[in-house]
């Protein structure tokens, strides 16, 4: 018997036609692009057929990847619908539903998940708490929060950690700063440069603390806040220079408020986890917030260890077996 279509290779086909890139896909979909392109390759292997004419700025489809995409379109609209039905079929009674997450975070980026929630469970009352990461976390352990969506931090091995999306650390600075000048920096560049960053128990700050020790580099922080717009005010004003998360600034680099300086050295990427606790069992409400989150990503629900390496397990997780 031939094995079952992959359809987290027809995920990444789909995105692919649907987006036009390769690049841009991958970014939908949180992922790399060689995982993107992988994915493809081996659907179009295991077929045998074409799906895609490769040019240098566009893909375009071929007739069977036409044929496909209209196909794929309908399946995976299918399965939002059957996971709504199911949802709305369970037993899940009124409910309080506690999210803590960063800033950044619920302003970009889970206001959707939070919006598709309530339309299908509106009698779920949702309480969102906002910290730094390592409080957000904190706050799982202390039974506050129902679950977090934080930057990767040290985690207590009484935590499930699901590794969730990725995202990369944009170093920024006022348009006319000294560095603007440079076509590309070096981290030892910013040697003696004013930071302005986030607070101790973010994320990001210690992506940046990883950053700087692997050099034997000490940053001058002048400022430490939590406040992401002010940093960013700040750095507008030219007082100094920060690093933050791509998704928290890209209206800002679009209407050229601030500059986003490329980093010889870099990517460098912040992980960002789903985490819940392991010493207490999840409510039906709990579950259903888990499944919209994963299922638009196509991830399957399967926590991984509680002590989690450095080196990033997003993308076995993004692309099962």
């Amino acid at each position: 018997m031939a094995p079952e279509l992959n359809l987290n290779q027809l995920r990444a086909f789909y995105f692919a036609a649907h987006c036009g890139s390769i690049s841009r896909a991958a970014e939908e979909l949180f992922i790399s692009q060689p995982a993107v392109s992988m994915q493809i390759r081996a659907l179009e292997d295991h077929y045998g057929i074409r799906l895609f004419i490769r040019k240098k700025k566009r893909l375009e489809l071929t007739e069977s990847g036409k044929k496909l995409y209209e196909v794929a379109e309908r399946i995976f609209q299918s399965v939002r619908e059957a996971e709504e039905l199911l949802l709305q079929e369970s037993d899940l009674v009124t409910y309080v539903l506690k999210i803590g997450s960063t800033k950044t975070l619920v302003r970009h980026y889970l206001g959707s998940f939070i919006s598709r929630f309530r339309e299908t469970f509106p009698k779920i009352q949702i309480q969102i708490d906002e910290g730094s990461s390592a409080k957000m976390v904190q706050s799982v352990l202390e039974n506050r929060n129902d679950l977090a969506i934080t930057g990767r931090v040290p985690y207590d091995p009484r935590l499930k950690i699901i590794p969730f999306i990725q995202d990369e650390l944009v170093l920024l600075a006022a348009p006319g700063h000294p560095l603007c000048r440079k076509r590309v920096i070096s981290i030892k560049d910013l040697r003696g440069e004013n930071f302005i960053l986030r607070e101790q128990g973010s994320g990001v700050r210690r992506v940046i603390e990883q950053m700087f020790k692997a050099r034997g580099i000490v940053p001058s922080a002048v400022i430490e806040t939590g406040n992401v717009d002010f940093i960013k005010e700040l750095v507008r004003m030219g007082k100094g220079i920060t690093l933050l998360a791509k998704m928290g600034v890209d209206p800002d680099l679009r209407k050229g408020d601030l500059k986003a300086l490329p980093l010889k050295e870099g990517p460098f990427i912040l992980d960002i986890d789903i985490v819940i606790s392991n010493e207490r069992k999840l409510s039906k409400a709990d579950d259903a917030f888990l499944n919209v989150l994963l299922s638009a990503k196509g991830l399957n629900y399967r926590p991984a260890p509680p002590s989690l390496p450095e080196k990033s397990t997003a993308l076995p997780a993004a692309f099962p077996n």
